[in-house]
């Protein structure tokens, strides 16, 4: 999972999607969370997909066997795990501005 190519310059004109699509799902993530993915985008809210990633891989545990290890890393390695909250908050706070500014207009 990675975001959109072009994520700095929405960002900078104001103009982010919704937090789920400020992420492209990249071949093999589906291997991961099949359930929450359907034509390639993202069918729940950001925050629902990552706490099941955290749960479901056991991302916060310490206390893994050496296969659970490898599957939490590589999970790790391919989601966002620390990242997506700051995209969220950014595209939430766009969202917010957009609204107040249209409400202003009228």
């Amino acid at each position: 999972m990675k975001l959109i190519p072009n994520f700095a310059e929405l960002l900078h004109e104001i103009k982010l999607p919704s937090p789920e699509k400020c992420f492209l799902i990249e071949d093999g993530d589906e291997k991961y969370i099949a359930k929450w993915i359907n034509n390639g985008e993202i069918t729940c809210k950001l925050e629902k997909l990552f706490d099941w990633i955290n749960v479901e891989y056991k991302l916060k545990k310490t206390n893994l066997n050496t296969k659970e290890k490898l599957l939490s890393e590589d999970v790790k390695n391919r989601f966002p795990i620390d990242q997506w909250r700051v995209i969220k908050i950014f595209s939430d706070h766009q969202k917010s501005i957009d609204t107040t500014k249209r409400q202003l207009k009228t």
